[in-house]
């Protein structure tokens, strides 16, 4: 059971009115929360303890004898007991509290109360629940209040700020709230500016998943800071985080809580709705700008001096996966020119993003373009959806290589294919004697655009000795080199087999 402002403790217990209990000794465990009444004559109670209870007995199987409360109050502190009542009395097996045992309390540490004969155990028991279920009432009292407050603050378009701060007004709970890629949004003054970036960090590099809390170990709190996501729909939108005062009243208002930072996100998303139409615009007529010239002052005039951009492009997994990229990828790869086209979201980033890309740990198919001057925004786009289509089938992240398609399509090919592949196109040429040279003259060959003098030149071989070679390349393969089909197949395996220029 949570601590709250309300919660029934062992001196609470001691100031019953009716009971007459006397506290024999208090030691520092006074203010322990009850979690039960049990009464019990047990000789040792271990079986049905669960750690929090108060616990009432007469010792009528314990007797007189030190060593048998010895082991008894060992057993109650070793079990996380709340505190112990005895019942003491003419009729009862001690008429007052010894000496020996108010020691053993002292001991252990553990609060002991007596209750005179005219307090039977029923009558206390029934005092405690009374009071626990009355202290539960207020609770939930006081939780709907704070969430009446809290859900009238975003009614009269409140902000963030305000929320937060009702909130360590009602809670005494430092707080702050994180958008997805770690930037701070809004904290109470009790939030130390340390704290907030030590958040940040964690929610970066481990977010935690919807429906999961993480705790956080922050310098300069008092307490871990416990992190909970935030959704739209089913998308994470953003995280709070709280250091817990165990307020049962907080326990219960926090799940509204994260529900009007859901709303209050959702509320921004519809208001910065005609900035991301503007961002769209943007980028489609820079799009349709040719000239680097007219590229670079459109730029320009947007706030942009990068001279090198690469496309992006990522496939959302729904409608309001799009909208929470758009929102990520213009912090992650500080760009202007984003929009959702055709269910991708598009984007030109200002500096390579595939590292970007990376730590931000983007959950989706993934197409980068190359690097190209302004006017080529067109181009690099279109490369990047060419590698979309590669990074869907492989699951991960995939960049265009522009000029050899070859090592684009080396990069993402299933490796057993490949191997495969170039065993078959080149076991002819395996199975001569000399294959390994003349595998070596054809990659020369092709390299140098099947030029017999500059393949001779860089063999360090006579010329004739080149073309007699082709020419038996051609015969064992039974394939014109001169045909293109069997240029690229041949190159392809040749690469697939590690040649490199």
């Amino acid at each position: 059971m949570n601590h709250t402002a309300h919660a029934l403790t062992v001196a609470g217990v001691a100031g019953l009115e009716g009971l007459h209990l006397t506290v024999e000794h208090a030691g520092s465990r006074m203010d322990a929360v009850i979690a039960a009444p049990h009464a019990a004559e047990l000789p040792l109670p271990g079986t049905w303890l669960q750690g929090g209870e108060i616990v009432m007995t007469s010792g009528a199987l314990l007797g007189t004898e030190p060593e048998a409360w010895a082991g008894y109050m060992g057993e109650l502190a070793q079990l996380g007991a709340a505190g112990l009542i005895l019942g003491i009395g003419p009729r009862a097996p001690l008429r007052e509290v010894p000496d020996f045992l108010v020691d053993l309390a002292r001991e252990h540490d553990l609060p002991l109360l007596s209750a005179p004969a005219t307090t039977a155990f029923p009558h206390i028991t029934k005092s405690i629940i009374a009071r626990q279920v009355e202290a539960e009432r207020v609770t939930v009292q006081d939780s709907f209040a704070l969430q009446v407050r809290l859900t009238r603050i975003v009614a009269r378009g409140g902000t963030v700020d305000a929320l937060l701060q009702e909130w360590q007004r009602s809670t005494g709970e430092h707080a702050g709230v994180f958008d997805r890629v770690g930037r701070l949004l809004g904290k109470n003054p009790g939030l130390p500016a340390a704290a907030a970036e030590a958040i940040a960090t964690r929610v970066r590099a481990d977010p935690p998943a919807l429906g999961r809390c993480k705790g956080v170990a922050v310098g300069g709190t008092p307490a871990t800071m416990a992190v909970s996501p935030f959704a739209g729909e089913t998308t994470v939108r953003g995280y709070l985080a709280r250091c817990e005062s165990g307020l049962s009243m907080a326990d219960l208002a926090v799940p509204t809580l994260l529900s009007l930072l859901a709303l209050e996100f959702e509320r921004r998303w519809f208001l910065d709705e005609p900035e991301r139409r503007r961002r769209a615009q943007r980028l489609a007529r820079l799009l349709t700008l040719d000239d680097d010239t007219r590229a670079r002052a459109f730029l320009r005039g947007l706030g942009v001096s990068a001279s090198t951009l690469w496309g992006v492009v990522v496939e959302a997994t729904s409608q309001t996966h799009a909208e929470v990229l758009l929102d990520d990828l213009a912090v992650v790869l500080g760009t202007p020119l984003l929009r959702v086209h055709e269910g991708l979201v598009e984007g030109l980033a200002t500096q390579d993003p595939k590292r970007l890309l990376q730590e931000y740990g983007v959950d989706a198919p993934v197409g980068v373009g190359t690097a190209v001057s302004p006017a080529g925004a067109a181009r690099t786009l279109r490369q990047a959806r060419a590698a979309l289509e590669t990074s869907k089938r492989i699951g991960a992240l995939v960049g265009f290589v522009d000029g050899a398609a070859h090592e684009f399509l080396l990069r993402v090919a299933d490796n057993e294919y490949l191997t495969a592949f170039a065993d078959a196109v080149l076991a002819p040429i395996d199975a001569t004697a000399n294959g390994d040279v003349l595998l070596e003259t054809l990659h020369t060959w092709l390299a140098e655009n099947r030029s017999v003098e500059a393949c001779a030149l860089r063999l360090g071989v006579h010329r004739h000795t080149i073309r007699n070679r082709v020419h038996r390349l051609t015969q064992i393969t039974g394939r014109s080199l001169d045909n293109v089909d069997a240029q690229t197949e041949f190159w392809l395996a040749l690469k697939a087999r590690g040649f490199r220029d």
